[in-house]
């Protein structure tokens, strides 16, 4: 998983010089442009760093205050871009880590980036976090679909869901651990998501037992890889799936409503024409009112009974199907 920066800047200049950095160091870059915006996007995701122009009026200190009062930011890397003395001395006042005076050159910003990258690397990687290259699933409380695990370690977890995570929200997952037939229950609570279904995953109750399991995991797939710098290209891969599995990773809800509804267009279809057959002459002769409104309630129980059922419904395992041939590439 790439680190995550927010850039509120409105300074072309600026942009033109940081976020070609940004991308080079494989940093993930959202621009926001008004302050406001910031403000939301801080509440919604976290990100590893956030770099905030402050104004001469003062404007952006505020977003700084904001990073450091929140549990969520508080480690988070505050890089403060200032255009005299007295904004860089407030700017670090407010939390900044560091501070970039305009006009910014690119060797400036290429050496505090780096240290930045550097600062991250070391706060994200507490545990060494391997990629899952066979599909494997975890089952998430109050979603009848499993994600899709991408990469694991033994302090957490990032997966493809059907569904949009909430930021801090706590999970009980299920999990068996990839290649092997020893299950897992933990609870965590959800670092990062995306519009997608990606999720960033911290184990905050496990026992030492199941822990301990997920670190021998970790070891022999180190073991695997031959030598610590396949251990480095799994965990710098982590995150990329086989080009199928990922393809379908990312369309897999609208992918799997597209065949239930399929499946349900033909069912009706199906029972329209059964009825239409017996109202020709001789037969029942059934209103077009009646059979269109038995079709949709065909329609709705058959929907019903899997959710009550806890069932997967038969899009998303066509899917799990496509996904476990897309697997073995």
């Amino acid at each position: 998983m790439a680190a995550q920066s927010l850039v509120l800047c409105r300074d072309p200049e600026v942009l033109r010089v940081l976020c070609p950095l940004l991308f080079e160091l494989n940093i993930g870059v959202e621009i926001c442009l008004g302050f406001t915006g910031a403000s939301r996007l801080l509440q919604k995701r976290k990100f590893d760093t956030v770099i905030v122009e402050v104004e001469s009026s003062g404007t952006g200190l505020d977003v700084l205050q904001q990073l450091r009062n929140d549990e969520v930011h508080r480690g988070t890397i505050a890089v403060g871009v200032v255009d005299d003395y007295q904004l860089m001395k407030s700017a670090f006042a407010q939390g900044a880590n560091f501070v970039l005076s305009k006009p910014v050159s690119a060797e400036d910003a290429n050496r505090i980036l780096n240290v930045t990258k550097g600062l991250i690397t070391r706060m994200v990687r507490r545990f060494l976090r391997i990629a899952v290259e066979s599909v494997a699933h975890v089952s998430l409380l109050g979603s009848a679909e499993p994600a899709v695990i991408i990469d694991l370690s033994e302090g957490g977890m990032m997966f493809q869901a059907l569904d949009t995570l909430e930021t801090g929200a706590v999970l009980p997952l299920a999990f068996f651990v990839p290649g092997t037939g020893t299950r897992i229950q933990a609870r965590g609570h959800v670092v990062w998501s995306d519009s997608s279904g990606r999720a960033g995953v911290e184990f905050d109750q496990i026992s030492d037992s199941d822990r301990r399991r997920l670190k021998q995991w970790v070891t022999s797939s180190v073991r695997e890889a031959g030598s610590t710098a396949g251990a480095i290209a799994a965990v710098t891969n982590a995150g990329v799936l086989p080009s199928r599995v990922r393809l379908l990773a990312r369309w897999m809800r609208p992918f799997a409503l597209a065949v239930d509804l399929l499946i349900v267009t033909a069912a009706a279809t199906l029972f329209w024409l059964i009825g239409v057959w017996f109202s020709q002459p001789g037969g029942l002769r059934l209103p077009a009112a009646l059979l269109v409104s038995i079709g949709l309630f065909t329609a709705c129980l058959y929907a019903a009974l899997f959710r009550i059922t806890d069932t997967r419904l038969p899009g998303t395992r066509v899917v799990e199907l496509l996904m476990s041939a897309g697997g073995r590439d």
